[in-house]
C-alpha cells in the first residue's frame, strides 16, 4: 500500500473515525480469540458499513460518497485496496457509494485504515443509521435546476455523523436531494426528501417523508412546501429525534419510518415532527457551513479544433454527451456493467480523470460514473482515452442504465441471482434486432428478492426474485411489475404479480419490447402500458409460465449463472430460523398461484407441506405432506378439525395417477384451508411457536453422555445430516422438551455446526461450547 500526501476531501469524516478504526481492530482480534461472539461482532461491524457475504469469512466493505462525488486520489485508493485486501473489483451501488467485496476477517482493519488516509470511510454504510445522503450527479450543471443541491448534501453529512444517535436508530435513514422537480435523486421514495425550490428569490426545499423501497414501498407524503434551506439540517434531525423516540424497535420488518407514519397516519406525524423541529431550534446553535465544491482553472469553452466523424465517436456523442446549462461544456455518462469496474481500469481512469474536466468522477443510481465540465475541444482526446479502456460503450440507455443488485451472488437475503439474469437480458437485446436506441431512457430494473436493492418498483419494467416449488423441486422464478417512475407529484411504484421461471425472463422482456418498438406510444412507455393495459401481460406472462419436468429440461432448476441446482441454501443472516421462513413463504406463495390456476389439490398438498419445517419435518411426496399434517396440525389441534376430511382425502388420492381428477373438493374449501394455514404462519412467533401447541412428550436423558469439559446433558440429539434450517428446527424442539437452564447436546455436521450455535445464541440460549469429534461437532447448548 502506498502512502502519499493527499489533496483535500470534499467533506470531513466524522471526528470518532480514529476511534473506530481502533476499536475495530480490537474487536476483530477478540472476534478471532473466541472472547466475543458472532452476533457481537456484527451488531459493532455493521454500523461501520461491514457485511458478511454470502461465501462463508468474507465481508463486503461499503464506502460512502455523499453526492456521489469521488477525487482522482480516492479512485487511486480504492483500486489498492480492491486489489490487496479484496476479489480486485469495484462495484457502484444505486445509493452513490463504491463496494469493495471479499474482503476476509484479517483484512477489514488495513482495508478501512488506509481507505481513511484518502478520506475515505464506511461508517454508516449499513446498519440503523444514517445512510449515504445522495444527490442529483447533475447538481450544478442541470439547465432544470433551481440550485446546485450537492453543497446541501455535504453539509447535511458532516451533521448527521457527528451525533452518536445516528448510528442507533430503529432502523435505516435514508435521505436524498434532487434540484428539480424531475427528482433524479428519488427525493419522493427516500424516508426524507428534499426538492429545490425559489420562492421569492429565496432558495429552499419541498420537504417529503416517509417513502421507501423494500418488500412494501411506499411514495413520500408532501411534510412542507417550503422550508429555507437553512432549515433543512433541521428538519432532518426533528424527523431523525421522532423516528428515533417513536419507531418500531422490536420487529424489523416494521421498523422504516414508512411505517411509523403508516401507524401514526401523516397528521399526528406531522404533530411530533413540529414539536421536535421547535425543540431543535432552541438546542442546535452551530449549522454545517455550506462549501460550494471548488472547480479547477478550466480553459474557456471552445470548439473542437478538428470535427471527428468517425462512426464510434459520432455514436458516444449521441449515447453519452449531454450539453450542460454553461455554454461550451458537457458532461459525460462513464457506462459500467451492472456497476462494476476492475480495479487496474479504475485506477487508469483516475488518470484520465485527473487531465479533463472538473477533475473529479461522480456516481450515479443507475451505477454509472459521470464526468462533468469537459470542454468541447476536449471531447475527442477524452473519447480515445476512455475508448482504451473499454469505458466508451455507446449501448442504448436500456442496457446502460440496466440496474440489478447484487442478489444471492454475494448477498445473504438474495434469493435469485438477479446479476446473472441482467446479463441473460443484455445478450438476449443485443443479440435481437430490436432498435434499442429507439426505446427512450427505458429503465429495467431487478432486486435478487422483494427488498427492492435494485430498485425494481422505480422500473418502467422491475422484477424480483422469487422461489416456487414445481414437482417437489424449487424453481427460481421472477415478479414481473410495470410501471414505475419518479417526478414530483408523478412519482408512481411499479406494478403486478404475475410470475415466471428466470429462465425465460430474457425471452419474455424481448417480447415485450418488441412489441413496444413497434407501438405508436414509443418512446412514452407509460402510454404504452395504458393502451395496452394488465390484461395484455397478464396474458403474455401466461405463455411463459409452465415449466417443464426435470429430466425434461434442467434449465429451468438452475438459476442463471449457476453450477448447481436452485436451492435456498445460504440464505439468511446468519441463522437458520430465517430460513425456515423463506421455505414456508415459497410454498403458501406457490398454493396461492395454484388457487388462482384453479389447481385445487396442488394447493391443497403445498399448504398442507407448508407448516410442515416448523415440526422439523419436510415431505419428499404430496401424500407425506398430507399425512404429516395430520400428525402434526390436525391430531394436535393446531389445525381446525374440519380439514380432517379434506386432508385424510388428499393423502388416500395423492399415490394415483392422476390425484386431481379424484380430489373432489369444494374450491371453497380449499380456499378456506389455504387460508387457514396462511393465518397459522401469520399467528406463528419468531420461535416458530403456535398461539396453541402440541403436548411434549418426556424424553429421557441420553444416559452416560458428557463433552470435554466434563458437562453432563440433560438431553442428547444427533442431528447429523440433517440439512439447514432443518437442523435448527430440530435443535428447538428438542430445547422445548427442557427446562429453563437443563442442558441440550447436539451432534452436528460442519454446516450445521457453523449456523446452529448463532441461531441458538440469537433465541437467547447459552451456547456453552462447541467440539470438534471428527468430521462432525458437539454443541452444548444451555436452554434461557
Amino acid at each position: 500500500m502506498t502512502t502519499q500526501n493527499f489533496l483535500p476531501n470534499v467533506w470531513n469524516l466524522p471526528a470518532s473515525l480514529p476511534q473506530d478504526l481502533t476499536a475495530f481492530e480490537k474487536n476483530v482480534a477478540q472476534f478471532k480469540d473466541g472472547a466475543i461472539s458472532a452476533t457481537q461482532f456484527q451488531v459493532f461491524r455493521v454500523p461501520q458499513g461491514v457485511y458478511e457475504q454470502r461465501e462463508s469469512g468474507t465481508y463486503m466493505l461499503r464506502v460512502r460518497f455523499p453526492a456521489g462525488v469521488a477525487l482522482p486520489h480516492q479512485l487511486r485508493r480504492l483500486a489498492e485496496v480492491a486489489e490487496n485486501f479484496g476479489n480486485g473489483i469495484l462495484h457502484v451501488t444505486t445509493r452513490q457509494d463504491i463496494q469493495v467485496h471479499r474482503v476476509p476477517l484479517e483484512g477489514i482493519h488495513p482495508a478501512l485504515a488506509a481507505l481513511s488516509e484518502a478520506g475515505l470511510s464506511t461508517k454508516g454504510g449499513g446498519g440503523n443509521t444514517v445512510r449515504n445522503i445522495t444527490g442529483c450527479p447533475h447538481a450544478g450543471v442541470c439547465a432544470d435546476e433551481a440550485f446546485d443541491v450537492a453543497p446541501h448534501v455535504i453539509a447535511l453529512t458532516e451533521f448527521m455523523l457527528a451525533d452518536p444517535q445516528s448510528f442507533q436508530l430503529p432502523r435505516k435513514y435514508k435521505i436524498a436531494f434532487s434540484g428539480c422537480g424531475r427528482d433524479c435523486s428519488g427525493a419522493t421514495v427516500n424516508d426524507l426528501g428534499f426538492i429545490a425550490k425559489v420562492n421569492d428569490g429565496i432558495q429552499g426545499f419541498a420537504v417529503y417523508v416517509g417513502g421507501g423501497l423494500g418488500s412494501s414501498s411506499r411514495v413520500a407524503d408532501l411534510l412542507e412546501e417550503f422550508v429555507p434551506v437553512a432549515d433543512a439540517p433541521l428538519v432532518a434531525e426533528a424527523i431523525k429525534r421522532v423516528f428515533n423516540t417513536h419507531g418500531n424497535r422490536k420487529d424489523k420488518r416494521l421498523a422504516r419510518l414508512r411505517f411509523l407514519i403508516r401507524q401514526l397516519g401523516l397528521n399526528a406525524f406531522r404533530e411530533l415532527y413540529s414539536a421536535q423541529l421547535q425543540q431543535v431550534r432552541r438546542e442546535v446553535v452551530v449549522l454545517p457551513a455550506l462549501r460550494p465544491l471548488p472547480l479547477p482553472a478550466l480553459d474557456p469553452a471552445s470548439p473542437a479544433a478538428t470535427k471527428v466523424t468517425s462512426p464510434g465517436f459520432v455514436k458516444w456523442l449521441d449515447a453519452n454527451v449531454k450539453s450542460q446549462k454553461q455554454a461550451g461544456f458537457h458532461y459525460v455518462h462513464i457506462p459500467l456493467f451492472l456497476g462494476d469496474i476492475n480495479s487496474d481500469t479504475l485506477r487508469a481512469l483516475a488518470g484520465v480523470v485527473e487531465n479533463h474536466g472538473e477533475q473529479r468522477l461522480l456516481t450515479t443510481q443507475e451505477q454509472n460514473f459521470v464526468l462533468r465540465w469537459v470542454n468541447e475541444s476536449e471531447l475527442p482526446s477524452l473519447h480515445a482515452a476512455l475508448s482504451a479502456l473499454g469505458l466508451a460503450e455507446s449501448c442504448a440507455p436500456v442496457l446502460r442504465d440496466l440496474i440489478a443488485c447484487a442478489g444471492a451472488s454475494t448477498c445473504k437475503l438474495g434469493i435469485c441471482l438477479s446479476r446473472g439474469v441482467a446479463r441473460g437480458i443484455a445478450d438476449t437485446l443485443s443479440r435481437s434486432k430490436l432498435d434499442l436506441h429507439s426505446l427512450g431512457n427505458l429503465k429495467v430494473n431487478i432486486s435478487g428478492c422483494p427488498n427492492a436493492c435494485g430498485r425494481h418498483p422505480l422500473g418502467h419494467i422491475g422484477l424480483f426474485g422469487a422461489a416456487r416449488r414445481v414437482d417437489g423441486r424449487l424453481v427460481p422464478h421472477y415478479v414481473l411489475q410495470f410501471g414505475g417512475q419518479v417526478a414530483e407529484g408523478k412519482t408512481e411504484l411499479a406494478r403486478g404479480r404475475q410470475t415466471i421461471p428466470a429462465y425465460r425472463v430474457p425471452e419474455f422482456l424481448a417480447e415485450v419490447l418488441a412489441d413496444y418498438g413497434k407501438s405508436q406510444q414509443k418512446p412514452d412507455f407509460h402510454a404504452y402500458l395504458r393502451t395496452q393495459g394488465e390484461g395484455f401481460f397478464e396474458k403474455l406472462a401466461e405463455k411463459y409460465k409452465p415449466v417443464p419436468g426435470f429430466s425434461e429440461d434442467k434449465n429451468f432448476y438452475f438459476d442463471w449463472g449457476a453450477d448447481e441446482a436452485f436451492s435456498l441454501a445460504g440464505r439468511g443472516p446468519g441463522e437458520c430460523g430465517a430460513g425456515v421462513f423463506d421455505l414456508i413463504d415459497v410454498d403458501l406463495k406457490s398454493a396461492a398461484e395454484a388457487l388462482q390456476a384453479r389447481q385445487y389439490f396442488s394447493a391443497a398438498a403445498l399448504a398442507a407441506r407448508a407448516l410442515l419445517v416448523t415440526r422439523g419435518e419436510q415431505a419428499t411426496t404430496d401424500k407425506e405432506a398430507f399425512t404429516l399434517f395430520q400428525k402434526h396440525f390436525l391430531a394436535t389441534e393446531l389445525a381446525e378439525s374440519r380439514f380432517l376430511p379434506l386432508v385424510t382425502l388428499g393423502g388416500r388420492v395423492a399415490g394415483s395417477p392422476n390425484p386431481a381428477a379424484l380430489f373432489l373438493v369444494a374450491s371453497e374449501e380449499v380456499t378456506a384451508f389455504v387460508n387457514h394455514v396462511q393465518n397459522l404462519f401469520k399467528a406463528m412467533d419468531a420461535t416458530l411457536q403456535f398461539p396453541k401447541r402440541c403436548d411434549v412428550v418426556p424424553v429421557t436423558p441420553a444416559a452416560g453422555t458428557s463433552t470435554a469439559a466434563g458437562v453432563q446433558p440433560d438431553l442428547a440429539k444427533d442431528f447429523r445430516g440433517v440439512v439447514c434450517p432443518l437442523n435448527y428446527v430440530k435443535t428447538k424442539m428438542a430445547l422445548d422438551q427442557l427446562k429453563s437452564g437443563q442442558i441440550l447436546a447436539v451432534l452436528l455436521d460442519a454446516n450445521g455446526a457453523r449456523n446452529v450455535p448463532e441461531s441458538a445464541t440469537k433465541d437467547g440460549h447459552a451456547v456453552i461450547s462447541v467440539t470438534p469429534e471428527g468430521s462432525s461437532s458437539r454443541v452444548l447448548i444451555r436452554k434461557r
